[in-house]
């Protein structure tokens, strides 16, 4: 199985804020590590309180404790299991006493002598298959073969009868090979691994994965319903990535692919001659060999026309009174009954068709779309710089595309096309504001929006934005050794910070307002749906295992996209005036590959507001006075951000 980045970093992101599994037992409270952890670092972050006043020794050791009795210690670790006493006193008065135990667990290096291979390492270890070798290049048609054996030896792989390939070593005991698969049609051949080592011993091993290689199988594969989040998120979960584990595409439901192969767990698609992309197994729809995704219509690139005021509602008309019965009515005189004239039917009125009324365009927004037909070709989004959106669609269209009808928000279009590619770039005449795209009946339909001139007086007035306090119910966040977890700190900030935006005019919506669990991409949902300007998310940072905390500490504001840029240095630098007790921290991440930092339909950031592993930060983020600031500064951020819009 693949090793997506996006989901290393999320996973990455879930050391950084690993639920908060304290323990308090005899007066001191430990908030990590757990009970019973295993960490694979000769030292681990040792942190927690005892009774204010008190000092505290571990295993004979002294260890520096608060005024209000937090402790923080790089704790080294010796191989195997390490059992730490922690003791409390004041003075000779013990007050609190327990034993942790925490596990040091190191790679398995096997002796030099006798040679062997550690059972079970070698990979692959499920079935590798090319469905369509012909069209692959050669770097499609690689296997890594790795394994796991006694340090120094001489190590090959071979497939079948093939001649043996060189193996490298790295780190010491495990070795690696990529060997390219010839094109000629194979079934179920084996990979074969031989270590010789300085004893002069050969030994060999079989990998469980066997290769298979045919020609003219592949086929179509459709991403299923109900598994991909909304179009702006880009989620990690459906995320195809390249060879090498890089994200790449985000698909869409419906979404259509040309599947090449198998790989371990997941599918390769072919997205174009010689780009080759790996989605997990159990998101397509798979056709029969030889079915193939429909070509998609391209010709003219529309630009949506404005929409239309639906015509007001005609009142009804009020139905006329029931006629009176006929002996409500009085009688007519015989001569007046016979020579009444009767009246000729008015003639039918005619048809009344209420005016179309056009509603004001909208001069921030660009909608575009892209003749697709009934096809569902992939496609790529990315912003290059603030004023530049390219959109890459894969497979051959019937028809070339060609660019749009001039439109004040576009300053030029590129059209740019290779065999099986087309890339459209948009240039825009003002920085991107947010942007989605997604298949819609016989078109791609790609929305696009620009900054507002705010008013100077007032520039957060009818504006709306998403706040986020990060975690909250089951996922506690970062361990509060204080006693206080993360997604109770960032809580009241959030809230505080969304009353002070309101009382600026701005409308708020929270992820969440009390302490209830929230899942990571209805966030994102929530400012989408909601058609907010911005999504911030609020954080307090923290250190995974094998990071030394010392002199770790300020805040850092995270972001994916060139347009969250300008909103993340505006909060930075508000944080930075307004608490510069915090630090000046390590500033800005652009780039992040975070689920609150990936939706493209606003700009969205995601603020580390300090470090839970600096002792400094902690007390700052504990106090009421500390959060108040926070709070100010975050509101004060994206107050300068919107005056800064107008300019």
């Amino acid at each position: 199985m693949r090793a997506s980045p996006a989901l290393a970093a999320l996973t990455g992101l879930a050391l950084l804020c690993a639920p908060a599994a304290a323990t308090h037992a005899s007066g001191v409270f430990v908030s990590y590590p757990p009970e019973g952890h295993r960490v694979a670092h000769a030292n681990v972050i040792l942190q927690g309180h005892v009774p204010p006043g008190s000092s505290l020794s571990v295993s004979g050791r002294a260890v520096p404790t608060g005024p209000d009795g937090l402790f923080m210690e790089w704790w080294p670790l010796k191989p195997g299991v390490n059992t730490l006493t922690l003791t409390a006193r004041q003075g000779s008065r013990v007050t609190g006493s327990r034993t942790l135990r925490v596990t040091r667990a190191a790679a398995p290096i096997l002796p030099a002598r006798p040679t062997r291979i550690l059972p079970g390492s070698v990979t692959p270890t499920r079935p590798v298959e090319f469905w369509d070798a012909t069209g692959d290049t050669p770097a499609e048609r690689r296997v890594t073969v790795s394994v796991q054996g006694s340090a120094g030896a001489r190590a090959t792989a071979r497939l079948g009868s093939a001649p043996p390939a060189p193996m490298r070593e790295g780190p010491p005991g495990t070795y690696r090979a990529d060997l390219t698969v010839p094109a000629a049609p194979q079934a179920s051949t084996p990979l074969t691994v031989s270590l010789t080592g300085p004893d002069g011993r050969t030994v060999t091993a079989t990998a469980p994965g066997r290769v298979t290689v045919q020609s003219g199988a592949a086929r179509s594969g459709t991403q299923r319903p109900g598994q991909v989040p909304g179009p702006g998120l880009n989620a990690s979960s459906t995320v195809l990535t390249t060879l090498t584990g890089q994200s790449l595409l985000y698909p869409r439901t419906d979404m259509t692919f040309t599947v090449v192969g198998r790989q371990e767990g997941d599918l390769r698609v072919r997205l174009s001659g010689g780009q080759s992309a790996l989605i997990t197994a159990t998101q397509l729809d798979l056709g029969a060999p030889g079915s193939a995704p429909l070509a998609w219509t391209g010709g003219p690139v529309q630009l949506e026309p404005a929409r239309m005021a639906a015509p007001p509602t005609p009142a009804p008309v009020p139905s006329p009174a029931a006629a009176p019965g006929v002996n409500d009515l009085p009688a007519l005189p015989p001569t007046e009954a016979v020579n009444a004239a009767i009246p000729p039917a008015p003639p039918p009125a005619a048809p009344i068709t209420p005016p179309v009324i056009p509603t004001s365009a909208d001069p921030t927004r660009l909608t575009l779309l892209i003749p697709t037909g009934p096809a569902r070709p992939p496609f790529t989004l990315e912003q290059t710089d603030p004023r530049t959106l390219i959109l890459t669609l894969f497979g051959p269209p019937i028809t070339p595309l060609t660019p749009p009808a001039p439109h004040p928000l576009l300053a030029r279009t590129d059209l740019q096309t290779t065999p099986g590619t087309t890339r459209l770039i948009l240039t825009l005449t003002a920085p991107l504001w947010g942007f989605t795209a997604d298949h819609d009946g016989p078109h791609l339909r790609l929305s696009v929006r620009t900054p507002p001139t705010p008013d100077p007086t007032r520039p957060l007035q009818g504006r709306t934005l998403t706040l986020d306090p990060g975690h909250g119910g089951t996922q506690g966040g970062g361990a509060g050794s204080l006693g206080t977890p993360e997604k109770d700190l960032v809580l009241p900030i959030t809230l505080r910070a969304a009353e002070l935006l309101r009382a600026q005019g701005a409308t708020i919506h929270l992820t969440r307002t009390t302490d209830t669990t929230v899942g990571l991409y209805e966030r994102g949902q929530l400012a989408h749906d909601t058609g907010s300007d911005l999504l911030i998310s609020v954080h307090a940072n923290a250190l995974p295992d094998g990071r030394d905390p010392r002199g770790i500490r300020g805040p850092e504001l995270y972001y994916t996209h060139p347009q969250a840029q300008p909103l993340a240095a505006a909060l930075l630098a508000a944080l930075r005036t307004g608490l510069p007790d915090l630090g000046p921290g390590a500033g800005l991440k652009p780039g992040a590959d975070l689920a609150l930092t990936r939706p493209t339909s606003q700009p969205s950031v995601l603020i580390e507001t300090g470090y839970l592993t600096d002792p400094g930060n902690l007390r700052l983020l504990n106090s009421p006075a500390g959060q108040e600031r926070l709070a100010q500064a975050i509101a004060a951020g994206v107050l300068a951000y919107y005056r800064g819009l107008g300019r």
